[in-house]
């Protein structure tokens, strides 16, 4: 495994981060015990980030971890999010963050979290987001229950705008840096860089439409971009190296980034892709697959209150 610097937060981490949302039958259901075996196989492969919220299985995926960590909580670098309830129901209070940070913290049985995020921003109302969501992470902060706090979101210029003007550690960005959109390194990465955050990236397979499988029904990426996603997987397996893969491989290469999230469902999955930390991909089959991206690279779509503008094509 290697490591780095999460950011000016001082915490070593793995680049390669555990995602919490497969604990929460987020992309199909297991079982506890096969949860659990995912998370102690991260362990024993040296992955020391692990990443959850309450929304991940209404709960399911922070009990799952919590219990998986029992007698391994100082060898992680534990983080977890609040604000999202479910895919509709959104509560950036101040009263509503903090309970459900405490709720967090009973079901990861522990005192503290490492990172403490607002999940999802682009969703509450932002008068909200500052004044209330954010002064509550800092009480937080002082109260010495998170260590570090930030916010994740989908749509880049928002997160921008939070982290230029507000006290923050660490952001997550997701669908932002992959092999089917890249702008996270334009967009972001100087406002990160510029006030020394931490930087996690999520869904580097766009949220399943860059793998074998496909992406789920209600995936919200134009069908163009879901029809290239189908074309280039079909073309990686000719090639005799599956897409998730080469996007994983292609993520990791940002050195940008911190910490890449994954979310694995098994042991065999997480073990696939430890084998892939340090490995650079194919560069001629990656420029074959760029070639064939090139139509639709970059598309974003709407998200709460958001609404991509042309610039961001």
């Amino acid at each position: 495994m290697i490591y780095t610097q999460l950011g000016k937060t001082g915490l070593t981490v793995s680049r390669l981060g555990f995602g919490g949302a497969a604990l929460g039958n987020q992309y199909g259901p297991i079982q506890d015990s096969e949860a659990i075996q995912a998370v102690h196989a991260a362990l024993d492969q040296g992955i020391t980030f692990f990443d959850t919220s309450a929304f991940y299985g209404r709960t399911l995926a922070e009990t799952r971890l919590g219990q998986a960590l029992v007698g391994q909580r100082q060898n992680v670098i534990l983080a977890s999010k609040g604000g999202r309830i479910d895919r509709d129901e959104f509560d950036f209070s101040t009263a509503g963050i903090l309970n459900m940070c405490a709720a967090s913290l009973r079901r990861l049985q522990t005192d503290y979290l490492d990172v403490y995020q607002l999940h999802d921003i682009e969703f509450g109302d932002p008068n909200q987001i500052i004044n209330e969501a954010i002064p509550a992470l800092q009480q937080l902060k002082q109260e010495g229950k998170v260590r570090f706090i930030g916010i994740t979101g989908y749509p880049l210029p928002l997160l921008r705008q939070i982290i230029e003007t507000q006290q923050l550690d660490v952001t997550l960005s997701y669908c932002h840096y992959n092999l089917l959109n890249t702008t996270l390194n334009d967009v972001l990465v100087p406002a990160v860089k510029a006030n020394q955050m931490g930087l996690i990236n999520g869904s580097v397979t766009h949220m399943g439409v860059l793998t074998d499988q496909g992406p789920p029904p209600w995936h919200p990426a134009p069908a163009p971009v879901k029809q290239i996603g189908q074309d280039v997987a079909a073309f990686c397996r000719r090639q005799g190296t599956p897409i998730a893969q080469l996007a994983i491989q292609f993520a990791l290469q940002n050195d940008a980034v911190d910490v890449t999230l994954l979310g694995t469902r098994t042991v065999a999955e997480l073990n696939e892709s430890v084998q892939l930390v340090g490995q650079p991909p194919d560069p001629a089959l990656l420029a074959l697959v760029l070639a064939m991206i090139e139509p639709v690279a970059n598309i974003s779509w709407s998200s709460g209150q958001w609404e991509p503008h042309e610039e961001t094509r």
